[in-house]
């Protein structure tokens, strides 16, 4: 490439260039060159021996067992800290960029990343922390998250350092550490305040709590396996009302809607009861509109991942039993024995976290807008990593991961300083 004329590398010319399969093996032979020594280990201490204490300096922990790694920068601690006061955090974790070890019995490598929106709507998300590691429990994603936090302690101090909302994927592991760590207490714990709050009972300590919320991408693919599985005669209502359902916004308005589904989906027969709670549903979909989530490149999480009992779960059981089902007329061609029941085991405990009730707090979060139910920002940031970030590249080695991220962080600090000037900008004028 370098011999090629720059007239014909301006022109678009490639014909003298060397094959795609060279200018790999050409990229491999640098990345070999930059590593620190041919054994992993070895290079992973000596860069960790190697850190300065300067703002943009990334390598925060080195695991060799499981191995792992921990990467941020003061400077993205400052980001987050900005960010996390008046806008959504996300926490979430994708794989397919470090290979899986050779070793038998060794888990894939999976990235956890923070990240934050990026003040210039269109701009790509900004990461404040990354973890790679093999070990994917709530133990090791808790001493991430609690790493992270410490670090941000130490820069601005204990008060003030949990974000207003966090939003995951859903994942056991994932919202089980992030209670523990920016909730300061244990899920189960967590959704007792929300059921206070929501039922006009919440204390101080209740509302200081940050808003845990799951991607609503992932709990729509969720809901698609419910109405496959146990209401596959009417997949569409069943879908149509599980959406209906995450868009209420307070527990009122969901025990009315809980209420005409189950009337609608647990009578045997058809009759005025059916009618009346059918066009209850009807008016509310029309009130709502069509829902513009996609779902359609998302792994569901575990059903089978249950929750101790919970108040919702114990509240809304009382609400089902209280449906009038019409036992009497002709057969109920919306009748689907199976599935109010599996709504009520395996969604209803948890309904703060993927519900609007919880969201009608967040009235004085100016950055909170209708954008957010797409998701999108998970997804877009998921294709930053791997696209962008590291090319579409797959690493065998942590340390050829912490070169590329080094050198990307700068670019992305750099990125994100222009986009917060040229939104300064616009607010000025």
């Amino acid at each position: 490439m370098e011999n090629l004329k720059e007239s014909v590398v301006e022109s678009g010319c490639r014909d003298e260039a060397p094959s795609p399969g060279v200018l790999k093996t050409i990229s491999w032979r640098q990345r070999m060159k930059d590593r620190k020594h041919k054994n992993e280990t070895l290079s992973l201490q000596m860069m960790v021996e190697e850190k300065r204490d300067e703002p943009d300096e990334v390598i925060q922990k080195v695991i060799l067992h499981p191995k792992g790694v921990m990467l941020w920068s003061k400077k993205s601690i400052d980001i987050f800290h900005q960010r996390c006061k008046e806008d959504i955090i996300y926490l979430d974790a994708t794989g397919s960029i470090v290979k899986k070890s050779k070793q038998p019995g060794t888990s894939p490598f999976y990235i956890y990343e923070l990240v934050v929106r990026n003040p210039n709507k269109g701009s790509s998300p900004f990461p404040a922390a990354t973890y790679v590691t093999c070990d994917h429990t709530t133990s090791s994603v808790l001493y991430f998250l609690s790493a992270f936090q410490t670090d941000h302690a130490k820069q601005y101090g204990q008060k003030n350092i949990s974000p207003v909302m966090i939003i995951c994927d859903g994942s056991m592991v994932l919202m089980q550490a992030i209670s523990l760590v920016f909730c300061q207490t244990n899920l189960n714990a967590l959704l007792q305040s929300y059921y206070q709050i929501l039922t006009g009972k919440g204390t101080a300590e209740d509302f200081s709590r940050p808003i845990l919320h799951r991607c609503l991408s992932h709990i729509m693919k969720n809901a698609k396996s419910l109405c496959k599985k146990h209401a596959p005669k009417n997949y569409k209502l069943a879908m149509h009302i599980f959406g209906l359902l995450t868009t209420a916004s307070s527990i009122v308005e969901f025990d009315e809607m809980l209420l005409s589904c189950t009337v609608i989906f647990s009578s045997p027969c058809s009759s005025e009861n059916v009618e009346k709670h059918f066009n209850n549903i009807q008016n509310w979909l029309t009130t709502i509109g069509e829902s513009v989530v996609d779902e359609s490149s998302i792994v569901p999480e575990d059903l089978e991942d249950t929750f101790s009992p919970t108040p919702f779960q114990r509240h809304f059981t009382e609400v089902i039993g209280t449906a009038p089902l019409d036992k009497k007329g002709d057969p109920n061609v919306y009748y689907s024995e199976l599935f109010i029941s599996s709504l009520a085991t395996y969604f209803l405990p948890h309904v703060a976290l993927w519900s609007s009730m919880m969201l009608g707090q967040l009235h004085f979060l100016i950055n909170f807008t209708q954008d957010n139910k797409t998701q999108g920002i998970m997804e877009k940031s998921q294709w930053d990593l791997k696209k962008i970030r590291f090319k579409g590249r797959r690493l065998t080695r942590l340390d050829d991961f912490i070169m590329t991220y080094k050198a990307m962080h700068t670019a992305i600090l750099r990125e994100y300083s222009d986009a917060e000037r040229i939104t300064k900008r616009k607010d000025d004028i």
